[in-house]
């Protein structure tokens, strides 16, 4: 572990004049659902994330704060106060801006380091953030992927769940979101 130059890790969604639009798979607990994944960044670390199936139901609708979450509407089998819960941590993981000054370095095992805040470990490859690993009590939570980065913006987003049997697959719909 070594101590760096204060570095911002994760700037995908901060401007408020944007709203990003995910085509979205998911897999949870045995069911697959497709639809949109709809994601507005009301301030730099405040965002509202919307989720909702082709046929236009709202599974989930949260504000994300960085200490806390408000549910705005949720689908009856997903408005469980823990499921709610964990998935409003994944989303905040997803969209919150950091800042790190702890970083891990491979000697001989990977040419980027791993930047560390708190329980979430940031993998760079280049300039830019592919990977999220998040922890809880020494075991990961889930992980965050981000492939085919082009001008500042991922493309597509993988997460997958440890602990429930959650995967969420989304791909940028760029004739939907407002760049």
């Amino acid at each position: 572990m070594r101590t760096s130059h204060q570095q911002e890790v994760n700037n995908y969604y901060t401007d408020t004049t944007h709203t990003w639009v995910y085509r979205s798979q998911i897999q949870a607990f045995g069911k697959d659902m497709t639809g949109h994944l709809i994601i507005r960044a009301m301030a730099p670390n405040t965002h509202r994330l919307a989720l909702v199936s082709d046929l236009g139901q709202t599974i989930l609708d949260v504000s994300v704060f960085p200490d806390r979450h408000e549910l705005h509407a949720a689908m009856a089998d997903i408005n469980k106060k823990i499921l709610v819960k964990e998935l409003a941590w994944v989303f905040r993981s997803l969209t919150e801006r950091r800042y790190v000054q702890n970083a891990l370095i491979f000697m001989d095992k990977q040419h980027y380091p791993v930047y560390v805040v708190d329980d979430h470990f940031y993998s760079m490859e280049e300039r830019h953030l592919a990977d999220i690993v998040v922890t809880k009590n020494g075991k990961e939570r889930f992980h965050v992927s981000f492939d085919d980065v082009q001008r500042k913006l991922p493309k597509n987003i993988t997460i997958q769940h440890k602990k429930y049997p959650v995967a969420i697959q989304l791909k940028l719909d760029e004739k939907q979101s407002v760049l």
